[in-house]
C-alpha cells in the first residue's frame, strides 16, 4: 500500500518525543507528569512554558502560545507547516519522499532554492573577480592589510564586486539566471527607464549565510572613497536581518562548545576577530541587537559578550542589547574597548590575548547600562541627581531578583553619594508602576482570548478533552450534547472537528486543531489540551458518570440563559403594559421548575 502524505507525517510525530526536540530550544525541568521552562516567544523570569509528554503538547500559560511539535518547531523555526514536518524528518532520520510534498510545497521550494542558487552563482563570480583577475589586486591587498589571510576568504567566501553596472548581470545571463530574480535577491536593481543594473559595485563582497550556510544576502564594503561604506542587501523573500546573525554558520560549533557568544557590530569586525583565532563571534547586520537574534543565541550559549564601538552609538546599542537579552533571562556582559574605535582595530593592534582579556573583564550588563547612564548624566547638582537616578532605576526593574537589586541600588546610592533606602524607595514606586502596568496588560490580553474560567466553561472543555481521549463513549452522547449545546461558539467548532475527525487517533486531531491559526481558537484549543483534568485511564462506568454530570452542568447553564432571556422579555413588556407579560412569567415558571427538577434548587 502506497504511504500517504498523512501517514509519513504521522509517522515523523510518533518518531519525534516532543521533550527532547523542545529540550534542544529550552531549558526543561520535570515536575510531576510535565516538564517546564521559560517560554522562548515571550521574555519571562518565571517559568510558564509547559511540555507534556504524554499528549504529545506544549503550552505557555504566561503567553497562551500551544500546539503540537509540529506547531512548536513552526514557531521556533519561524517556517512552514510542511518545512517543520520536513526538518523534524531530519532531526529523526527520517527520509522525506518527494511525492510527499504538494504541488504548492514543490513550487515554493524550488523557487526558493532557486533564490539561494542564483546567490551561490553570484559568490562564485565574486570569488572569481577577487582572486583571478587583475582587477582584485587592489581589493586583496586591502584584505592583507586587514590581516585577513587566504584561509579566512575562503572559510567566510569573500569576493569583489566590478566597478561595473553590469558585470554581474552580464556573466549571470549567460548561466540563464533570470534577472527578475535577480532582482527579488536584491543583486540587480531596476532604473526609471525600466533597465537592469548591479546593485553591489567596486565593493568587497562578503555572503550573508543562514545557519545552514546558504547564501540569503550579501554585505559590500566600498574600496576608497564612495557612500554608503557599507552596503547590505535589504529585505527579501530568503533574507530578513533581523533574524539572520552573521558568522551565526562559521561560529555555531564554537559558541555550543564554549557556552558564550561575543556579538559585534558589523562583520568586517567578526572577520577580524576570526582571522585573529576568536572563533565564537557573530554581527549583527547594520540594525541594533534584536530579540529575534537573542532568542537564537540563547539556544545555543549560556551568555552573550557585547563587544561594540568606542563610541556614543555603539554604547547606546549596548545598553539596548543588555535590555533585549535580560528580557529573555539571558546572562549578558559589555566589553569596554579603550584607545581604538572597534573590535576590529584593537584585536588588529594588540592581538588575540589582549581582546580575550578584555572578553575576561567584561562587566556586567546592568552594572554598564547603571555607570554610562550616570557618566552622561549632569550629577554636579540635586536636581540633576535626581533625573539621573529615574533614568538608571528602570535597568534596575529589569532584573532577576532581589539580591541583584540591593546590590544595584547600592551602586547607585555610592556612586551618586545619594542614601541608600531613598533611592530603594524610589525603585519600589517604579516596581510597582511597572508591575501595575504588566497586570492590566496580562488582564487585557486575558480578556480579549477569553481565558476566565466558569464552572459550565470547564465543564465543557473537559467534556471535549474526553471525546478525544474516549471519543466511542462520548459518541453515544452525541444526541444530549448536541441538544444542550455549548455557551460559546468556538468550543462548539472544536467539537465538532473532533467528532468529523474521530476516525482518527488522537495525534492525528491535536494536528488538525493545532492548524487552524485563527488567534481565538487557537487559544480555545490550547486550554481545552493543556488542564491537568485528570481524565485518563478511567474505567468506562466513570467516564460515563462524568459526561452525565457534565452534561446536567451544561443543561442548567442552557437553561439559566433561557429564564434570564425571558425574564428581560417579561420586565420589558411590564414596563409597557404588555399582556405578553403573563406569557413570559409562564415560560420563567416552566424553566424555573425543570431547573429544581434536575437540580433540587
Amino acid at each position: 500500500m502506497t504511504e500517504t502524505y498523512d501517514d509519513f507525517k504521522e509517522k515523523v510525530r510518533s518518531s519525534a518525543n516532543i521533550v527532547d526536540v523542545v529540550s534542544e530550544y529550552v531549558a526543561l525541568k520535570r515536575k510531576g507528569h510535565k516538564h517546564w521552562g521559560c517560554c522562548p516567544f515571550h521574555g519571562e523570569k518565571t517559568p510558564s512554558f509547559t511540555v507534556d509528554a504524554d499528549k504529545k503538547f506544549f503550552y505557555c500559560f504566561g503567553c497562551n502560545e500551544g500546539g503540537d511539535i509540529f506547531k512548536f518547531i513552526m514557531k521556533i523555526e519561524n517556517c512552514t507547516f510542511p518545512e517543520a514536518v520536513k526538518l523534524l524528518a531530519a532531526k529523526q532520520g527520517i527520509a522525506v519522499p518527494e511525492y510527499h510534498r504538494s504541488p504548492e510545497e514543490q513550487k515554493r521550494e524550488e523557487e526558493k532554492k532557486e533564490l539561494v542558487d542564483i546567490n551561490a552563482l553570484a559568490n562564485r563570480f565574486f570569488i572569481a573577480c577577487l582572486t583571478k583577475t587583475d582587477y582584485g589586486k587592489n581589493p586583496l591587498r586591502y584584505l592583507e592589510e586587514r590581516g585577513i589571510t587566504t584561509e579566512i576568504i575562503e572559510r567566510f567566501g569573500i569576493g569583489y564586486a566590478l566597478d561595473s553596472y553590469d558585470s554581474l548581470l552580464t556573466n549571470l545571463s549567460k548561466r540563464n539566471c533570470d534577472p527578475e530574480k535577480m532582482v527579488r535577491v536584491g543583486l540587480l536593481r531596476t532604473s526609471q527607464n525600466g533597465k537592469k543594473y548591479d546593485s553591489f559595485r567596486n565593493r568587497i563582497m562578503i555572503p550573508i549565510k543562514d545557519p545552514r550556510g546558504n547564501i540569503v544576502g550579501y554585505g559590500g564594503r566600498i574600496l576608497g572613497a564612495g557612500e554608503p561604506k557599507y552596503l547590505n542587501t535589504g529585505s527579501t523573500e530568503i533574507f530578513d536581518k533581523r533574524n539572520i546573525l552573521f558568522g551565526l554558520d562559521v561560529a555555531l560549533a564554537n559558541i555550543k562548545a564554549m557556552k558564550q557568544a561575543i556579538v559585534v557590530e558589523g562583520y568586517m569586525d567578526a572577520i577580524s576577530l576570526f582571522a585573529k583565532g576568536i572563533e565564537n563571534v557573530v554581527a549583527t547586520l547594520g540594525t541594533a541587537f534584536t530579540l529575534e537574534q537573542a532568542k537564537l543565541l540563547k539556544r545555543i550559549s549560556d551568555e552573550v559578550i557585547c563587544a561594540y564601538d568606542n563610541d556614543k552609538a555603539g554604547k547606546l546599542n549596548a545598553i539596548r542589547a543588555v535590555s533585549i537579552a535580560k528580557s529573555i533571562n539571558l546572562k549578558v556582559r559589555v566589553l569596554e574597548i579603550q584607545d581604538v574605535k572597534d573590535p576590529d582595530e584593537y584585536v588588529r593592534k594588540y592581538g588575540k590575548v589582549a581582546f580575550e582579556g578584555l572578553v575576561t573583564k567584561a562587566i556586567d550588563g546592568t552594572e554598564f547600562q547603571i555607570k554610562h547612564t550616570i557618566e552622561q548624566g549632569n550629577i554636579t547638582n540635586l536636581a540633576g541627581k535626581v533625573e539621573t537616578v529615574s533614568n538608571v532605576l528602570p535597568f534596575v526593574v529589569e532584573c532577576n531578583n532581589e539580591i541583584e537589586v540591593a546590590s544595584y541600588v547600592r551602586m547607585i546610592a555610592q556612586l551618586l553619594t545619594l542614601d541608600e533606602d531613598l533611592i530603594m524607595s524610589e525603585y519600589r514606586k517604579i516596581k510597582q508602576t511597572h508591575k501595575k502596568n504588566a497586570n492590566e496588560i496580562k488582564t487585557t490580553s486575558k480578556k480579549n482570548v477569553s481565558i476566565e474560567s466558569t464552572v459550565v466553561e470547564q465543564a465543557e472543555r473537559n467534556l471535549i478533552y474526553l471525546s478525544l481521549q474516549y471519543p466511542k463513549i462520548v459518541a453515544a452522547y452525541a444526541n444530549a450534547i448536541a441538544e444542550t449545546g455549548f455557551t460559546s461558539d468556538i468550543r462548539n467548532e472544536v467539537y465538532k472537528i473532533i467528532i468529523k475527525e474521530n476516525d482518527k487517533n488522537i495525534d492525528q486531531i491535536v494536528g488538525c486543531l493545532s492548524a487552524i491559526e485563527e488567534v481565538e481558537f487557537a487559544n480555545e484549543v490550547n486550554i481545552i489540551l493543556s488542564g491537568d483534568l485528570g481524565l485518563i485511564n478511567l474505567e468506562d462506568a466513570q467516564v460515563k458518570k462524568i459526561i452525565l454530570d457534565y452534561l446536567l452542568q451544561m443543561k442548567k447553564a442552557h437553561l439559566e440563559v433561557e429564564y434570564n432571556k425571558h425574564r428581560l422579555l417579561a420586565d420589558q413588556y411590564e414596563k409597557a403594559n404588555d399582556e405578553r407579560f403573563l406569557e413570559e412569567l409562564n415560560f420563567m415558571q416552566k424553566i424555573k421548575g425543570e431547573i429544581q427538577k434536575l437540580y433540587g434548587n
